[in-house]
């Protein structure tokens, strides 16, 4: 098979072409539209690759593919209008070369009609998906699996467990949508699942020794914002792009991993429930200090001593304390190393509050996507020893050593139950 030979053809000449052609009032509604660094805009028939180069593409069907330089276009439009292709733009010149292949009428454009209006689903995975009811894509050695919910998405819940990274394990039986141990995270707040499988478990199973995915700044976290960069592309959806992420993490690689991402990319950041892990070696900061977090942790556990972390919840939040973080010490009473249903019970409740919390309601209009910040004066304070609440008060006094930060009532009511060995999760049917 030959190879293709791509002709860069500077972008102003192509321009300047297109626009003898056709006009500037007459290009076609449904093209996907670029504009170039002399201002001037152009229609395409075909986008069919970002490379490390640039782009290649096709002006009209059955025309040559000819190739668009980065420094030709403007690059400020094309983040204004065409989220998808300047999503591959920032991950091409990183080295990747991304398969886009978007045809006329699949512009990318967010403020295009999307392609259900909620009476149908959403494109989902094909009948010969890798994993049924999943979409599935690899990046690097990770396999990422995403679950779009029925209607249109307004946020993703990263889902991230185990102890040797392979999450998606604990979902293998979720096939259908809205079905399945996060269905009211899918059906009545509209949330993409998201899952991954590292392949950690590849070197060896020494606790002590922890692989480097765990720390998202050093690529891991790069690798899921490209498998979400390959899933928008995909189901011609580039508002995953834009989503805010939830994170449920757990045990030593998955509550790692989840832990590392958040203050990667904490401005992204819905809220956090973190728990039975360690390895929290990201230092906080003001910005991931304003994140709601739960730290999950057994008041018997001793795993992190046996995997030799000195980072884990307790010390974590102790080097916290001064940033007044919105953080709270869920510390299980009684509790072990184990994951048990009055736990997974607590933090999933704990993430729906702040959906509520931090979400506009879905009737709030277009452009009401920006998380709303936590009124932490509004809080409550907890004592951990005695499970005692109070109204913070002055929101700029840190609390006491015993002390934690709750968001709101419903989460201290829990959290009291919780940390007295009180709270019992409802039974089958009971949620």
């Amino acid at each position: 098979m030959k190879k293709l030979q791509l002709r860069l053809t500077p972008l102003f000449s192509l321009f300047a072409g297109a626009l003898l052609c056709y006009g500037a009032s007459a290009l076609p509604a449904s093209a996907i539209t670029l504009t170039g660094a002399n201002g001037k805009a152009v229609a395409f028939h075909l986008i069919k690759q970002a490379t490390p180069k640039g782009l290649t593409a096709q002006l009209v069907a059955d025309g040559p593919v000819i190739g668009v330089t980065w420094d030709k276009l403007d690059l400020a439009a094309l983040e204004r209008d065409q989220k998808l292709i300047f999503a591959a733009y920032e991950r091409a010149i990183a080295g990747e070369t991304i398969d886009l292949d978007l045809g006329e009428g699949m512009t990318g454009d967010p403020a295009a009609p999307p392609a259900s209006d909620g009476s149908t689903p959403p494109a989902a995975a094909p009948e010969t998906a890798r994993f049924p009811g999943w979409l599935d894509t690899k990046v690097g050695k990770i396999d990422f699996m995403l679950q779009m919910p029925v209607s249109k998405p307004r946020g993703i819940l990263l889902i991230s467990l185990d102890d040797f990274g392979n999450s998606f394990r604990y979902l293998y039986g979720a096939q259908d949508r809205a079905k399945g141990p996060w269905a009211e995270f899918q059906t009545k707040h509209d949330f993409a699942l998201l899952s991954y499988d590292s392949h950690s478990g590849d070197q060896g199973r020494d606790p002590s020794k922890i692989d480097e995915f765990i720390y998202a700044d050093k690529g891991s976290g790069r690798a899921l914002e490209s498998a979400l960069g390959n899933f928008a592309t995909k189901l011609k959806q580039p508002e995953l792009l834009e989503l805010p992420i939830t994170i449920f993490a757990s045990e030593r690689t998955g509550a790692a991993f989840g832990y590392s991402y958040l203050n990667y990319k904490p401005g992204k950041i819905l809220a956090a429930v973190i728990s039975k892990g360690a390895f929290y070696d990201s230092a906080p900061r003001p910005e991931t200090a304003k994140v709601p977090i739960l730290f999950i942790w057994g008041e018997y556990c001793r795993n992190h001593e046996l995997w030799g972390s000195e980072n884990h919840a307790e010390t974590v939040l102790a080097k916290a304390a001064p940033l007044k973080p919105n953080w709270t010490n869920g510390r299980e009473f009684r509790g072990t190393s184990d994951l048990n249903p009055v736990m997974e019970y607590f933090g999933r409740q704990y993430l729906m509050e702040m959906i509520k919390m931090r979400l506009p309601a879905k009737d709030a209009g277009e452009g009401t996507t920006a998380l709303v910040e936590v009124d932490r004066a509004a809080g409550l304070r907890g004592n951990v020893e005695t499970g005692e609440t109070s109204k913070i008060g002055d929101a700029t006094v840190a609390l006491g050593e015993e002390e934690t930060y709750l968001p709101n009532e419903t989460i201290g009511n829990l959290w009291k139950k919780f940390v007295m060995g009180e709270l019992e999760p409802p039974g089958p049917g009971g949620r």
